[in-house]
């Protein structure tokens, strides 16, 4: 496996320092310029997650953009979703968002958007990549030019907040949400979330207590939204007595329920929930698309209604053009995260909020009370080194699973069985690491498969 970070369908993501620097970025950022400029493109929008390394990406973002002679627009500090609704609400050219996602405080990156508000293809990234080696081998040098206090003193991040909002509370029922006078946890892990969250949650009339809200990107926990990380909002939620508990990942695309008990339920519940309200509260029947490491709650509760589960490869745009394809009302993944394209054509964890709200008030029930109405799968998740090769690993687990019903090599390689279990073997989009995801009825059928498999990948 390649150990060096390179931009892909979920973005470019380097440890600062290591494998990412000014220079780095302003690469990165003056190739996407050249790229977009082809279709005469004019002005972009920027938006940053709250890392400390942050303003330096932006300096260097600008700096790029004005070579090229593009404008740049600051969103300031603001969610992913927020950046890609408004480059299509508003007739961006083109977006570009600061942010390392879910990734640790020492990592920072990109993720790229097209005037849709759609990240970049896989040709359009490979390209990017084409132009940014000859910006190397050409010496195309970063020089601080830029007054970063002023940039961050100047934008328009209140209004564009306003503006997201806005598209979610005209998709809810506000009333009725209202109505319910919800207690909510918050924890936006002083990340991108940490303001607008709060104001959507205001905006649907619920009392908040939030933890962790300073933007100041020193992540008061590990940053990935894991049952295992979230220790914090389970005890907020108990000590505030919430109806429910809400944890965001920095760049706020993903989002994690916590339940009246303090309870944290795994990141496979969110779409679970936001999926029930579309086809229960909304009543909106729709096939729909998710990636190959999510849960088959979805599957379970589509039969329901007659419709069908559409899987793809691991990769937010992968889902998302599948979703366009079918034409779903709601698709999403796993981790977390939840799209909703009358709103957002991405991931975006105000959508699921607002979603659950919603379903919990329609049906008057406890968080609880819906996890227990929802298929019981347990799963497992570990992310592990691999340095050999994947095609003869890929080999040796065909031969170990041989009992399979069936094998899906659309991404690393995917076993499954006649008795609902399944495992997911595959290199990870963001890391120089390997993903191992199972889910069956319960936890002895897991650590046999996981540990079958890690005994072939550890030989």
């Amino acid at each position: 496996m390649d150990q060096k970070p390179k931009l892909t369908v979920s973005g470019f993501r380097g440890i600062w320092g290591k494998d990412l620097n000014e220079q780095i970025a302003f690469e990165y950022a003056l190739a996407f310029a050249k790229l977009i400029k082809k279709n005469g493109a004019k002005k972009i929008l920027v938006g940053r997650d709250a890392r400390k390394t942050g303003p330096q990406m932006l300096g260097a973002t600008k700096s790029a953009l004005e070579k090229e002679g593009l404008e740049m627009e600051y969103a300031g500090i603001i969610p992913t979703p927020s950046i890609l609704l408004l480059v299509k609400k508003l007739f961006y050219d083109g977006g570009i968002i600061v942010t390392a996602s879910h990734n640790p405080k020492e990592y920072n990156g990109f993720k790229f958007v097209a005037n849709d508000g759609l990240f970049i293809e896989q040709e359009e990234i490979n390209e990017l990549e084409r132009i940014r080696e000859d910006l190397n081998k050409n010496g195309n040098k970063y020089l601080k030019n830029v007054d970063l206090e002023s940039l961050e003193l100047n934008n328009r991040n209140e209004e564009f907040r306003k503006m997201h909002i806005d598209e979610i509370l005209k998709n809810v029922d506000v009333g009725l949400i209202k109505s319910k006078k919800f207690k909510v946890a918050l924890d936006p892990i002083n990340g991108a979330g940490s303001i607008i969250t709060q104001e959507l949650l205001t905006d649907l009339g619920c009392s908040v207590y939030a933890i962790n809200t300073e933007q100041n990107g020193e992540f008061s926990h590990e940053p990935e939204p894991l049952v295992k990380n979230l220790g914090q909002i389970g005890k907020a939620t108990i000590e505030s007595n919430s109806d429910v508990g809400f944890a965001l990942d920095p760049d706020a695309d993903r989002l994690v329920i916590v339940n009246e008990k303090g309870e944290i339920l795994s990141e496979e519940y969110t779409l679970a929930f936001a999926v029930l309200n579309v086809l229960f509260t909304k009543k909106e029947s729709t096939d729909i698309a998710v990636n190959m490491s999510t849960s088959r709650m979805c599957e379970d509760i589509l039969k329901n209604y007659g419709k069908k589960v559409f899987r793809t490869k691991v990769g937010e745009l992968n889902v998302v053009n599948k979703m366009l394809e079918i034409n779903a009302s709601i698709s999403g993944e796993g981790n977390g995260g939840v799209i909703y394209p009358k709103i957002d054509k991405t991931r975006d964890s105000l959508v699921g909020i607002a979603f659950v709200l919603e379903l919990l008030a329609k049906e008057n029930k406890s968080v609880s009370s819906v996890v227990n109405s929802l298929p019981r799968y347990v799963m497992k998740k570990e992310k592990i080194t691999f340095n050999k090769k994947l095609d003869l690993l890929y080999e040796k687990l065909k031969k170990e699973f041989n009992d399979a019903s069936s094998v899906n090599t659309l991404d690393g390689i995917r076993f499954d069985w006649a008795d609902f279990s399944w495992i997911h073997i595959r290199p990870s989009n963001t890391e120089p690491k390997m993903w191992i995801i199972s889910e069956a009825k319960n936890v002895s059928r897991i650590d046999n498969l996981v540990g079958r498999v890690k005994s072939i990948v550890l030989e």
